[in-house]
This record gives C-alpha cells, sequence and structure tokens, in this order.
C-alpha cells in the first residue's frame, strides 16, 4: 500500500534506509522533503504526489516497481526532483496523470529535474503534461530503449544540459497523445 505522509515533514534516511513493497503518498499538503531512501519493489507508485506544493525528493534511489516511481500531479506545484538514480524500472517519472486533466493541471505542474541518473529505464524520464515551466537539466540518461524527455499535452520544457547515452530517442514532442513545446 501506500504510507501518508503530511505536510511540514522530512523523511530523511539513514545510510542504507529502504522502503520495499510499498510507497508514499504525498496528497494535499506542503513543505515536504523526501531524501535518501532506497526505493523498491513498490507495488503502486514509489513517490505519488497529488494536489501538494513546496515538495523536494532528493538523493533517492528507484528500482524494480510496479508503476510509477515519482508521479506529480492533479495541480501539484513547486517540485524539485533532484540527484536521484532510477535504475531497471519501466515507468519512471511522470509529470500530469492524464491527458484530460487539463482544467486542473493547467498554470501549476511547474517542476525542476536535475542531476537524476535514468538508468536502464525505457519510458518516463520524465513524460510531461500540461506543467509549465518545466526545466530538465543536467540529468544522465543511459540506456533507454524507448524516449527520455517527452514534453506533450501543451507543457512547456526547458531541456538542456542533459547527456544521452545509448537512449532511442533523447527528447519528443510528439508521444502517445498532443503536442508539448521545448
Amino acid at each position: 500500500g501506500m504510507i501518508t505522509v503530511g505536510s511540514n515533514k522530512s523523511i530523511l534516511g539513514n545510510s542504507g534506509a529502504t522502503l520495499s513493497g510499498c510507497g508514499l503518498n504525498v496528497a494535499n499538503t506542503s513543505n515536504v522533503i523526501i531524501r535518501n531512501i532506497n526505493f523498491n519493489g513498490w507495488d503502486d507508485d514509489a513517490i505519488n504526489v497529488q494536489q501538494s506544493q513546496r515538495v523536494w525528493i532528493d538523493h533517492n534511489t528507484f528500482s524494480n516497481g510496479f508503476d510509477g516511481a515519482v508521479d506529480i500531479k492533479r495541480a501539484s506545484d513547486f517540485v524539485t526532483v533532484s540527484w536521484n538514480r532510477v535504475l531497471n524500472h519501466d515507468k519512471s517519472m511522470l509529470l500530469g496523470h492524464s491527458d484530460d486533466n487539463a482544467s486542473q493541471d493547467v498554470g501549476h505542474l511547474r517542476v525542476t529535474y536535475h542531476h537524476n541518473w535514468f538508468d536502464d529505464t525505457p519510458q518516463r524520464n520524465p513524460r510531461v503534461r500540461f506543467g509549465e515551466p518545466v526545466h530538465v537539466f543536467n540529468n544522465y540518461y543511459f540506456s533507454n530503449s524507448d524516449v527520455g524527455v517527452a514534453c506533450q499535452a501543451n507543457a512547456g520544457c526547458t531541456v538542456e544540459g542533459n547527456y544521452f547515452e545509448d537512449v532511442e530517442e533523447p527528447m519528443t514532442i510528439r508521444y502517445a497523445g498532443p503536442t508539448g513545446r521545448m
């Protein structure tokens, strides 16, 4: 299942801290930090952020889970995802949960992704809908068999200073839905 995280919380793992078989639900909250945790084997999302503001997800490792490693959706705002590693996982990071959710998401989903390592993660590195501005910079993409950054559904993405190694399609504005802008 999911563990609920309240407002004004810092979840800081010591060396080797692991959360296995479940994830964190950051919903209707603000001022949350999640740092230094190894997530694996989650059965929904490792971190689900919705209707929340001022969230920092930093220095975590995500591997071998069921759905999204980090999903940010439903009018969340002012989120930073930094210095994380996602490996051996299919769906890394989703921003905006549906092509049909413009009424809730437009004007929100202002998110920064920086210094993350997407290691053998085929998709959602991130997959962006409606967010603007979304800044994706200084990330390392390695052996991604599908797409690196997918900016769609009228999202506005600034993608700069990333390194793509053995990535089928580093960036796109045409990924399974309406186009975005880079």
